[in-house]
């Protein structure tokens, strides 16, 4: 399938900023299962390019010059393939992912959801009982933490998603990071572009990748399926905050006020 995107993000102040240095993930990636066909970040001024610790390639914008709004917008053609394992390593050993975040400590609510779920599968060394473990453990999460809009942000932590009973993917997210690791599974968030038939979306998207047998398996937690032709993926992390799409520092600018909206529309694949 082949995707056409347009990501628009805002952010106007009330204020002139000072300086303004955003550090931007939304170049997907080129690997076995999507193929960039052309991809462009239009920026208000040049950026440099580099890529991260974790394999993510990273835009950065650095603006000084009394700006009252920063437009970013993201744009172009990705060929996704339906292959929902990444057979790819990647930079980091697996081992790594085992590592907790604020955003996805566990607590003792989190660690009886995880081992609710174990307790249906004792051998929990196999691929395949990993596999349907975390597919149940994905199953709960959204049962327990139905997608509501508007009662969790960017700084919420698992601890608090599951606590408030409600969330979005970013919240789905970090809660099954948090039981896997539990659960001594490695798994790392993934951000970007979801591909559902609608219009627009106010978001990326984001999932998570646990993983099992020498692979990295998807699932989309919110959806309630593997990570498929319908997503680009644009980074990874232990967390939101690292494979966010942008993130940033400014000095100066007074009121922040962030709009971001994506279009993901499928083209025939004549290209």
């Amino acid at each position: 399938m082949i995707l056409k995107v347009n990501h628009k993000t805002i952010y106007s102040y009330d204020r002139p900023l000072q300086q303004s240095i955003q550090v931007i993930r939304l170049t997907p990636f080129n690997h076995y299962r999507q193929r960039v066909i052309n991809w462009q970040i239009d920026a208000p001024s040049k950026m440099s390019h580099g890529v991260d610790w974790f394999g993510n390639q990273s835009s950065f914008l650095n603006l000084a010059n009394g700006e009252r709004e920063i437009s970013i917008v993201a744009h172009g053609l990705v060929e996704v393939y339906p292959a929902n394992v990444n057979p790819v390593l990647g930079d980091l050993h697996p081992a790594y992912y085992l590592r907790n975040t604020y955003l996805t400590t566990i607590d003792s609510a989190l660690a009886q959801l995880a081992e609710n779920c174990r307790a249906n599968y004792p051998n929990v060394l196999s691929g395949s009982t990993q596999l349907a473990l975390l597919s149940e453990l994905s199953a709960q999460i959204l049962r327990n933490v139905p997608y509501i809009r508007g009662v969790t942000t960017s700084a919420t932590s698992a601890i608090n998603a599951y606590s408030i009973k409600g969330g979005v993917c970013q919240d789905h997210s970090h809660i099954f990071l948090a039981c896997c690791r539990y659960l001594k599974i490695p798994a790392r968030y993934v951000s970007g572009y979801l591909y559902t038939h609608d219009e627009a979306h106010l978001a990326s998207h984001a999932w998570a990748e646990a993983w099992i047998e020498s692979s990295w398996c998807s699932f989309d937690i919110s959806n309630q399926c593997p990570a498929g032709e319908t997503h680009i993926e644009l980074a990874y992390g232990l967390d939101y905050l690292d494979a966010c799409p942008i993130r940033g520092s400014r000095i100066g600018g007074g009121m922040e006020s962030i709009s971001a909206l994506s279009f993901v529309t499928a083209v025939p694949h004549s290209i």
